[in-house]
C-alpha cells in the first residue's frame, strides 16, 4: 500500500501552465499611520490597476508572474485633515497556488499633502498583497505596507492594512486539452 501511495504523491501535477498575460484591478480601503513624530493614524484607500505576465495556468489558477502597474493612495489624517494623494508605479512578483495569492512588491511615486496648502514630495514602499480566491477571477485582498515619504526636508513612516477586492485573469484562454 505504501509503494502505491508513493507513487500517486511523485505523479506530476496535473496543471499545465504555459505564458499568459492579463489586466489585474485591486481596490481596497483600510487605515494605518504615518506623516512624522509622533506617528498619527489615517484611513484611506488604495486602487492598483496594471498588467502580469508569468508561467499560468487559467484552470486552476496557478503560477508565477511579474506585474507593473499604478498604485493610487489616498490617505486622511482625521486629526489634522491633511490629505495625502500617492500616485505609485507598482512592480510586483506574485505566485498564485489555487485559492491563496502572494504579491510582495515595491512602490514608489510622487506624494501631494493637502494640508490648507499644497506640499510636494516623494513616497517609497514595500509590502504583501495577499488574495484568497472565492472565483478563478475573483478575491477578497488584504494588503500591507510600509515605508517612508519625503515632503518639506522631512522624512516620515508610513505604514498601511487595506481590505479590499480584486480581479485578475488570463488576456486570452489557454486552448484545452483533446
Amino acid at each position: 500500500m505504501l509503494p502505491l501511495l508513493l507513487a500517486l504523491l511523485s505523479a506530476p501535477a496535473h496543471a499545465l501552465t504555459q505564458k499568459q498575460a492579463g489586466p489585474y484591478i485591486e481596490l481596497g480601503a483600510g487605515g494605518g499611520g504615518g506623516g512624522g513624530t509622533p506617528v498619527g493614524g489615517r484611513v484611506g484607500g488604495h486602487l492598483s490597476v496594471g498588467l502580469w505576465r508569468g508561467t499560468y495556468d487559467d484552470a486552476y489558477s496557478f503560477g508565477r508572474y511579474w506585474s507593473v502597474g499604478l498604485a493610487n493612495r489616498v490617505d486622511l489624517a482625521p486629526s489634522t485633515g491633511a490629505l495625502s494623494v500617492a500616485p505609485m508605479l507598482e512592480v510586483r512578483r506574485g505566485l498564485d497556488v489555487f485559492v491563496a495569492n502572494t504579491s510582495p512588491f515595491l512602490a514608489g511615486g510622487p506624494l501631494l499633502v493637502l494640508d490648507g496648502g499644497t506640499a510636494v514630495g516623494g513616497t517609497a514602499r514595500g509590502g504583501l498583497s495577499v488574495k484568497w480566491r472565492r472565483h478563478r477571477f475573483w478575491g477578497i485582498t488584504f494588503r500591507f505596507e510600509g515605508g517612508a515619504d519625503f515632503v518639506a526636508d522631512t522624512v516620515a513612516p508610513t505604514f498601511g492594512l487595506y481590505v479590499g477586492g480584486g480581479f485578475g485573469r488570463p488576456a486570452r484562454e489557454m486552448p484545452k486539452l483533446k
